[in-house]
């Protein structure tokens, strides 16, 4: 399977129904959890299918329909009141539905900093193999060099003697990205993340910004032309812990 085979099979997948138990949904949905792009557009389109549903429950559908027939000498004959075919209401709802989706609806690409960033903690929490196992930073960098990917990262003070367990090679919109795993002395497990700052319209500021996402929280930050996310368990005196 590849990403346009993915798209086309998620294109028809409802949130919250049994599609998900359709193998090549399932199959569907686990490649695009690989996939950057594809992850992002496959957020968006399960947000804009539980909108959609959202509407339509809102959307009541007249109980009359007032007929104006107009004779062609334009003299304006009674109007006549009834119950409109259920064809009729429906089309009507269907109709105020895509006014105010044409309205609603604005293209995004994802390629700001937070789609960046919960990419990457999402990589984190998620199952990856390690492209390289070793404890040995500098033959990590070597690695991370020869795939094109950044290898001038500075660790943050509180991870200097945290043990190096490996690094992942990764991709956000065909930029390098440097996935560095390391564990504490108290075996917590952290990652760091390193970009070129040109991968993102908006990055981060110099000075440190924390936030949470899903179980992980994160400091995000920019250094030279580089781009940092480090993402750790949220635990009381992160910041003192890691900086």
């Amino acid at each position: 399977m590849n990403s346009d085979e993915a798209k086309q099979i998620l294109l028809l997948y409802r949130p919250g129904t049994a599609d998900a138990d359709d193998p090549a949904v399932a199959e569907a949905i686990s490649f695009a959890h690989q996939d950057p792009d594809l992850a992002a557009w496959f957020k968006q389109h399960q947000a804009f299918q539980k909108a959609m549903r959202a509407k339509f429950r809102e959307i009541e559908a007249p109980a009359h329909l007032k007929l104006a027939v107009i004779a062609e000498n334009k003299v304006i004959r009674p109007a006549v009141w009834r119950q409109p075919p259920a064809w009729l209401a429906a089309a009507a709802a269907i109709a105020l539905l895509l006014g105010y989706l044409a309205f609603w609806q604005r293209p995004y690409i994802p390629d700001h900093f937070v789609d960046f960033r919960n990419m990457m903690v999402g990589k984190a929490e998620g199952l990856y193999d390690m492209d390289w196992q070793t404890s040995d930073m500098n033959e990590l960098r070597h690695r991370f060099a020869q795939k094109g990917a950044p290898a001038d990262y500075h660790l943050p003070p509180g991870l200097q003697k945290a043990q190096l367990l490996g690094g992942v090679k990764l991709s956000w919109r065909t930029h390098p990205v440097s996935m560095v795993c390391l564990r504490t002395l108290d075996s917590t497990n952290v990652w760091m993340f390193v970009t070129e700052r040109s991968a993102l319209k908006d990055p981060p500021p110099a000075r440190r910004k924390y936030e949470k996402v899903d179980q992980l929280l994160t400091a995000s930050w920019t250094e030279g032309d580089r781009v940092y996310v480090l993402a750790a368990p949220n635990e009381r005196g992160f910041d003192g812990k890691y900086f």
